[in-house]
């Protein structure tokens, strides 16, 4: 698995020049309904994570605030590479603060 991603991240710099390889995916909802969730699901199938930490780890809430309050306050992205029909794909995920008081992170 570690060469596989090791190869992975030597592709990226060849992807990031072909726009037709990337696609930008931000998730918009309301305060707890579950963004953070589908980030983990998405890094976990993305083997970034273990699938057992998936939904438990909230991995893009780093910040200590977040981590202690169990919401998002600011804008986390992260980069996966995923591949369809033997195409790899860069696709930067955008996970959002859902609480009105952070919305101007958002826009």
């Amino acid at each position: 698995m570690t060469h596989v991603r090791s190869e992975l991240a030597a592709a990226i710099p060849g992807m990031m020049r072909n726009i037709d390889q990337i696609r930008n995916i931000g998730i918009v909802a309301h305060i707890h309904h579950g963004k953070t969730t589908l980030s983990d699901n998405l890094l976990a199938a993305a083997g970034m994570i273990s699938n057992e930490l998936a939904g438990k780890q909230l991995y893009l809430n780093f910040d200590e605030q977040e981590q202690a309050r169990l919401l998002t306050i600011n804008n986390a992205d992260v980069t996966i590479v995923h591949e369809y029909e033997k195409q790899n794909y860069l696709i930067n995920l955008i996970d959002t603060p859902g609480h009105v008081d952070f919305g101007g992170d958002v826009t």
